[in-house]
């Protein structure tokens, strides 16, 4: 019996989450302004960045990820500040967590600075550098969500 994998993509407004969101699912749409909860109809949930911008919609944001098996936090490779709200990640215990540096393939992107910058700031789950225009990378990810385990889950 194969089983769904429930995840939510979160993160900064402009990350790429939805352009990622669309590439996961191979749809070919052109990803615009995520407006409010988008669903994939198979387990998988792209947010709005400015649940995770704003601190009055932390509270949608904690509501949305709530029935989820997989937290993707999604950080551009250009953007060098840090933006995680304080315990969002841990906030449900027993979710396993992914990290995305995405847009890799910018002219300003530093995707291994990045990577460092997110693990001095306690990041512990398993990174991916992905592009959504570099298939390769794209089901790097992709295999890794739909073979989710229980490893990188917070306690």
């Amino acid at each position: 019996m194969l089983t769904t994998i429930r995840y939510a993509m979160v993160g900064s407004i402009a990350a790429g989450k939805s352009t990622l969101f669309h590439a996961l699912q191979g749809d070919g749409l052109v990803a615009q302004k995520t407006q409010a909860l988008e669903f994939d109809g198979k387990g998988g949930v792209d947010t709005p960045g400015e649940f995770f911008n704003h601190p009055r919609l932390y509270s949608a944001l904690i509501n949305t990820v709530n029935d989820v098996d997989v937290l993707v936090y999604v950080h551009a490779a250009n953007d060098m500040q840090y933006r995680m709200p304080p315990g969002l990640l841990s906030v449900y215990g027993g979710k396993r967590v992914l990290g995305v540096i995405s847009q890799i393939d910018l002219d300003d992107a530093d995707p291994d600075a990045v990577e460092i910058m997110l693990r001095e700031h306690g990041f512990v789950g398993e990174i991916f550098q992905v592009s959504s225009y570099w298939p390769e990378t794209v089901a790097a990810l992709k295999s890794s969500l739909m073979g989710s385990t229980d490893k990188d889950c917070l306690p």
